[in-house]
């Protein structure tokens, strides 16, 4: 499943660093658990290319404690 994060990372122009990444997890919930219960957490990272096309940007591990927001991702 692919979810949307927003992590408590600085940026060079004060923007929020949100990425597009995909784990196994089934739902958010189960994706809540994983990040309660791992400090780090492995997924996919997805970029959006032009035309709306998605590239993998391959596998990316991430601190839980970076982790800001998460909501499931739905393409526009």
């Amino acid at each position: 499943m692919k979810f949307l994060l927003t992590l408590n990372i600085p940026t060079k122009n004060g923007m929020s660093h949100m990425i597009v990444a995909e784990h196994p997890a089934k739902s958010i919930e189960e994706f809540q658990e994983i990040l309660h219960n791992d400090d780090f957490i492995l997924v996919e990272e997805w970029q959006t290319q032009e035309y709306g096309d998605m590239r993998s940007e391959g596998k990316l591990l991430i601190n839980h404690r970076c982790v800001g927001k998460v909501r499931v991702y739905k393409p526009r």
